[in-house]
């Protein structure tokens, strides 16, 4: 009790306090724990071994006009995207939604609060350039699919992972003399990586690019194609990235073949030929009949500094994972989006803190020029198991 006590104290440094989750009704098989603080986001959404759709970036037909109006024909896209894949609104589990400014931020706030009100979402905001000239808003989700089939299917903008094992490889960073030559060697290491799971190029579902400068993301983009010899291309996403290399790519794809020890649920595990360390693992691996927790951006608020922010980030995770049932060592992916020269050396000081070097997530760290909401230093958004 004296440590519940405590998280709830400190939560209150940043800002306002952390509103306690409330379970909601939600459809048989998925439980979504709301955040009474945030109307239309859960603080984690879990999600049974089912057949799961991941898009690409969507955006309205036509931008321009009132940023509101646009934001909704953006999420009226991600609907048709997410029907032609046998899913829907109703049934996504995790939302992302990228702005081009901050301008952007409460129109969509308030589109994600009415439409999902009754089925909340794990959200994430992110502030990044848009690949879609014009364009101000874009949204990527993931969401439970009627789909049933024992490979990924790729349609456009979409891709449907099958029930099963799973990967998540955390973001791998090869230098190149351009933001072509860049991509190509890293999605070379991460083709790589994958054969040496046993895996194959058609098992992917989805890649996420950052790319440094931005405006050559066509480049990234079509090496990222080319990789894939021809094949489809799974879907894509790509963001800003602030850094002196020009990218870091990552992915999620299908494991059918991989087995883990048995009454494991998931394994943390490091490439022979990249550097391990105790703060992230190369692979996590998902078992079979394992249900994934989403849990959307978790920020230490806007009134304290860097590092009393990452204090509460990493409180508040406890406490969303605790009561969704997992815990830090059962992480799967952490995607941290940083807003402040300080907090990368920060985050890996905490880490040591709180994550078991054995079991690390993998991971992102991605250095942004701004997060959407003023005075946030740092944020992060979650993947995680039950605990076995």
């Amino acid at each position: 009790m004296k440590l519940l006590f405590s998280i709830l104290a400190l939560a209150g440094l940043a800002g306002g306090a952390y509103a306690a989750p409330a379970a909601v009704k939600s459809e048989p098989a998925m439980q979504r724990i709301s955040r009474q603080d945030k109307p239309g986001c859960a603080a984690s959404v879990s999600v049974p071994d089912a057949p799961l759709v991941f898009t690409a970036q969507v955006f309205a037909p036509e931008p321009g006009g009132e940023v509101g109006a646009e934001a909704a024909r953006a999420l009226e896209a991600l609907e048709a995207v997410l029907g032609q894949s046998g899913s829907s609104l109703d049934r996504v589990v995790r939302l992302n939604a990228y702005v081009a400014g901050s301008v952007a931020v409460p129109a969509v706030d308030a589109l994600v609060a009415e439409r999902f009100a009754r089925s909340p979402v794990a959200y994430t905001l992110v502030r990044t350039p848009l690949s879609k000239a014009g364009a101000r808003v874009a949204f990527e989700a993931v969401g439970q699919s009627s789909v049933r089939s024992g490979s990924v299917e790729i349609s456009a903008s979409a891709a449907v992972l099958p029930a099963g094992g799973k990967i998540f490889i955390s973001g791998q960073a090869e230098q190149g003399a351009d933001v072509a030559a860049a991509v190509k060697a890293t999605m070379a290491g991460l083709h790589r990586s994958l054969s040496h799971l046993g895996l194959k190029k058609s098992d992917v579902v989805q890649i996420k690019a950052f790319v440094a400068p931005f405006a050559e993301h066509a480049a990234a983009w079509r090496e990222i194609a080319a990789s894939f010899d021809g094949g489809p291309v799974p879907p894509v996403v790509c963001l800003e990235w602030v850094s002196a290399l020009h990218t870091e790519i990552e992915l999620v794809a299908a494991a059918p073949g991989l087995a883990l020890k048995p009454g494991e649920n998931i394994s943390h595990a490091w490439l022979p030929w990249l550097v391990k360390s105790p703060r992230y693992c190369n692979v996590a691996h998902i078992a079979p009949g394992t249900p994934l927790i989403f849990i959307g951006a978790v920020d230490g608020g806007d009134n304290a500094d860097p590092r009393t922010q990452l204090k509460v980030i990493f409180e508040r995770m406890g406490s969303v994972l605790f009561e969704a049932g997992s815990s830090y060592r059962n992480l799967a992916k952490a995607t941290y989006y940083l807003n402040d020269p300080t907090a990368r050396a920060l985050l890996g000081d905490i880490r040591a803190v709180y994550f078991d070097p054995t079991r690390p997530p993998a991971a992102s760290a991605l250095n942004v020029n701004g997060l959407g909401r003023a005075g946030r230093a740092a944020m992060v958004d979650l993947v995680a198991v039950p605990v076995k």
